[in-house]
């Protein structure tokens, strides 16, 4: 082999390994760069609970589900049969007071602390002297961090001696509120009292 050959062999063997040393680098930038968005979740879990706290320390709300699946690309998580359960913020952190558990087939939590519900929404006060005992609606969205809750579906509550229906509902569970906007009709029961003898 004569000298020419030998260095022609040496510059073509460097710039091979230049070649590959730079290909690998790019390949290491894009993966480590890119989030994949393939339709698949980033995380996805069953059976999960989830406690929240404010920065006192106090409970805020756990949420229950049996499926949940997060989506890092589009900021989602979904969930599947969530049960919501919102605790007083008035309460000690050592005893929280659970005040109010919604529950809906299926729930999308958003960046911005909305949850979406969807399916079979029901509303239920975990406090027995509350007048408002229950809301039932096909969907709803709860803001989660000012416990506003709103339905533009067929909505129905279930108080001490009534029963109110409309198309429409605007509330908050922290303040124990709801309003019923449009179509609304309301039944009482008044209860029978006995003759004192």
């Amino acid at each position: 082999m004569s000298k020419i050959q030998s260095w022609l062999i040496a510059i073509l063997a460097l710039i091979a390994l230049a070649l590959i040393g730079w290909n690998f680098s790019n390949v290491n930038d894009d993966a480590s760069s890119a989030i994949v968005d393939d339709g698949y979740p980033t995380y996805q879990t069953q059976e999960a609970i989830t406690f929240v706290y404010d920065p006192e320390g106090k409970l805020t709300y756990k949420l229950v589900a049996d499926d949940v699946k997060n989506y890092t690309e589009t900021k989602l998580t979904w969930f599947t049969n969530p049960v919501l359960t919102t605790f007083d913020p008035n309460g000690t952190p050592g005893t929280p007071i659970a005040t109010w558990t919604v529950r809906a087939n299926k729930a999308k939590l958003t960046q911005d602390k909305m949850l979406y519900l969807y399916g079979d929404v029901q509303v239920d006060s975990l406090n027995d002297a509350s007048q408002l005992q229950r809301i039932t609606t096909d969907n709803a969205i709860v803001n989660l961090t000012t416990q506003d809750v709103a339905s533009d579906d067929r909505v129905t509550l279930i108080g001490v001696g009534l029963k109110s229906v409309g198309m429409k509902m605007r509330g908050n569970l922290r303040n124990k509120t709801a309003e019923l906007i449009e179509k609304v009709t309301t039944q009482y029961e008044i209860p029978h009292e006995q003759p004192n003898p």
